[in-house]
């Protein structure tokens, strides 16, 4: 069984040829990971990063604009009674684009966001079954508490360069879990309705799912939990007092590899997704690796 599970993370750690949106959008951040023990509250941080490099030709000119998005977030997951799955996420972002001569740099609290699940079906922690699976489905919320009318030298930044998005916007996500004794399958998608902000700006939807193949390890008092899988996101095209902005979207595929370690209640984990994106017509952007780390307590 270990064979085969190195095998496939092999297989899974080959990068796959996507097409990403132009100039570096602002996917991201509505990947769960794998969360197992879902009778218990936890609260944590993790820190994320992904970066976008666009090159663009204006005649005889080539112009080349890297993006950098880092995210220091507050997490945690509350279980007010059984079956029920309370999750609130805060923030914080440090955001930096380079290119040519100059660096424009953007920091603050991002926009908070509060969701709740349900789990149709919960046979995860039952210590009698070697078959065991979870089926949640849920939404939430979105809070404009993040900053989204920052400026440098008297002009406001671009909206992928605030921390916020000045909106209130709404989620409907799905989990999936499935394990037979110690290899299981981990499944999520996630849907994201953006709304428009004061200054008549709308980032398009959102759609993200991944699937994770791992495999749970006992050793000597610690839990060693590795994965691999995939990740895909797609996102609209954005839109400016209702026509259409430069940020056309489009979709990107990843593959995922990570490992989380447990001892008794404290966990720290660690995940990259590996990717190769591409663009069409004189703007190209390459879309490059991502990396997530967390600790984790859980109560």
């Amino acid at each position: 069984m270990k064979k085969i599970f190195l095998t496939l993370i092999a297989l899974l750690s080959i990068n796959i040829t996507s097409q990403a949106c132009d100039k570096g959008c602002t996917m991201g951040g509505s990947y769960m990971g794998i969360l197992p023990q879902f009778h218990k509250n936890f609260v944590g941080l993790r820190y994320t990063t992904r970066s976008y490099t666009t090159t663009a030709t204006h005649g005889p000119h080539v112009q080349v604009t890297d993006e950098h998005f880092a995210t220091a977030e507050l997490w945690g997951r509350f279980v007010p009674v059984k079956d029920v799955q309370v999750f609130a996420f805060v923030p914080y972002m440090l955001n930096e684009q380079t290119g040519g001569h100059h660096t424009i740099q953007s920091r603050g609290f991002g926009d908070v966001t509060l969701m709740a699940n349900y789990s149709l079906i919960n046979t995860g922690d039952k210590m009698d079954h070697n078959l065991k699976h979870t089926l949640q489905v849920g939404g939430g919320v979105k809070l404009p508490t993040g900053a989204y009318r920052k400026q440098e030298h008297g002009e406001q930044l671009a909206p992928n360069m605030q921390p916020g998005t000045g909106t209130t916007d709404y989620l409907v996500n799905g989990m999936y879990t499935i394990r037979y004794k110690q290899l299981g399958l981990s499944n999520d998608a996630t849907y994201r309705i953006n709304t428009e902000n004061s200054n008549g700006y709308r980032f398009g939807n959102r759609v993200s799912a991944s699937s994770n193949l791992f495999y749970w390890q006992n050793v000597k008092g610690i839990s060693l939990l590795p994965s691999a899988g995939v990740y895909y996101e797609h996102a609209e095209g954005d839109q400016y007092e209702g026509a259409p902005n430069l940020q056309k979207g489009g979709d990107s595929f990843f593959t995922n590899v990570g490992l989380s370690v447990y001892v008794k209640n404290i966990s720290v984990g660690g995940t990259l997704q590996l990717p190769i994106s591409s663009t069409e017509a004189h703007h190209h952007t390459e879309g490059n690796s991502r990396s997530m780390i967390n600790l984790t307590y859980m109560f």
